[in-house]
C-alpha cells in the first residue's frame, strides 16, 4: 500500500490536508522512511517479534477456538512458504511481511526525495 494512499481520500480529512501541505508530506515520508529504516529491519524487529511469540506460544496451544493450527502460527514467524490452508488468501510470515514492505518503502519514489528527519519535537 502506498503510504499516501489516504493523501486524496475525502473520508479522511484530517489526513488529507495534512498531506495537502508540501512541508507537512515531506515530513511525514522522511518518518514514513525512517521506520521502514529502522523497525522494519529484520535483525531489530525479529527479537522483539520472537520474544511476544514465544509469550503467547503456550496459549495459542491450549486455545480451542482459534481460527489457525498451532503449526500455522509457529510458521508465522519466520516460514517464507506462501499460500496454504486459508483458500485464496496468500499468508506470509511476519518477515517476509516485514522484508517487503521495508523493501517497498525504502525504494518509494519520494520517500527518497523526503528532507531527514531532525525536529521531534
Amino acid at each position: 500500500m502506498d503510504p499516501l494512499v489516504a493523501a486524496n481520500d475525502t473520508q479522511k480529512p484530517l489526513c488529507s490536508k495534512l498531506l495537502a501541505v508540501p512541508a507537512l508530506r515531506e515530513r511525514y515520508l522522511a518518518y514514513v522512511k525512517e521506520i521502514a529504516k529502522t523497525w522494519l529491519d529484520w535483525s531489530k524487529l525479529g527479537p522483539i517479534a520472537e520474544e511476544y511469540h514465544s509469550l503467547i506460544a503456550a496459549d495459542v496451544k491450549s486455545d480451542t477456538r482459534k481460527l489457525e493450527s498451532t503449526e500455522a502460527f509457529q510458521a508465522s514467524l519466520r516460514d517464507t512458504k506462501e499460500g496454504g490452508e486459508q483458500g485464496p488468501r496468500e499468508a506470509i510470515s511476519l518477515k517476509s511481511f516485514a522484508d517487503q514492505r521495508r523493501a517497498y518503502l525504502l525504494s518509494y519514489k519520494q520517500a527518497k526525495e523526503g528532507v531527514s528527519v531532525v525536529d521531534r519535537r
